[in-house]
């Protein structure tokens, strides 16, 4: 017997259902799309609260959600904005493959390897811009802008680059919120929160094309194999559902 265990908020919330069977990711996008809209997508800590208080209680492995290694990497902001149609100031030649993350100068930005110790720029939504002083890679970065701040910064436009100038000491280069995302979700969907435990994602071979996340790490995501059999989160649908 699959049992499917419904949570609704309000109307402009997805409807969510924890399925607490174990399948493949593809078997889990199947099924989901059989029979509700699709794996889950997820754009906010407000969707990640909502799927970490539907799991089954006292289960605390991991649960598959709609996410996937694309076919073709993005570069996309750090809070989940799609802004660089309209805004981007890359140096003369970048941005350089396989450098994976953004450095932003007084100038231009530049692309690098995201393990690389760099002081870094957060932005608060009450005080704009802070420049930040510690040595950390572009991940521990971001959980640092994200605990104590908004998140790392982002520039939408001219104005937004000039007020960031200005807390850049020449000629060093900060951490922003711009990187390269290889992942794509099951139903296309164009928004680009991610929310990625420590060491996630691996860029290592072999290290998994899937993504599920898991309650014992307040919902954060890790990548696996997509032959895991696991429980998993499905979106849509009207009311809650009994499935054999």
């Amino acid at each position: 017997m699959l049992t499917g265990l419904f949570w609704s908020s309000s109307a402009l919330s997805r409807q969510y259902h924890y399925m607490n069977t174990r399948m493949s990711w593809p078997e889990a996008q199947s099924y989901c799309r059989e029979r509700f809209t699709d794996l889950a997508t997820v754009d906010s800590m407000d969707d990640v609260n909502r799927l970490v208080n539907i799991v089954e209680a006292g289960y605390n492995g991991s649960v598959w959600i709609g996410l996937k290694r694309g076919t073709q990497a993005r570069w996309v902001w750090s809070n989940g904005d799609d802004t660089l149609s309209q805004y981007i100031n890359w140096s003369k030649d970048e941005p350089q493959s396989p450098y994976e993350c953004a450095l932003t100068g007084s100038v231009h930005w530049r692309s690098y390897m995201c393990s690389y110790t760099s002081f870094f720029s957060c932005y608060n939504e009450s005080t704009g811009y802070i420049r930040v002083t510690l040595g950390k890679n572009w991940t521990e970065a971001q959980r640092y802008c994200r605990t104590y701040h908004t998140d790392l910064s982002i520039i939408r436009n001219n104005e937004d680059a000039n007020r960031l100038r200005e807390i850049i000491v020449y000629p060093e280069y900060l951490w922003f919120g711009l990187f390269l995302d290889s992942w794509e979700w099951s139903d296309k969907w164009n928004r680009f929160f991610r929310y990625w435990a420590a060491g996630q994602p691996s860029q290592s071979s072999g290290s998994g094309d899937c993504v599920g996340m898991s309650r014992n790490n307040s919902g954060k995501w890790a990548q696996y194999s997509c032959d895991l059999q696991q429980p998993f989160f499905c979106y849509g649908g009207e009311s809650p559902q009994l499935f054999k």
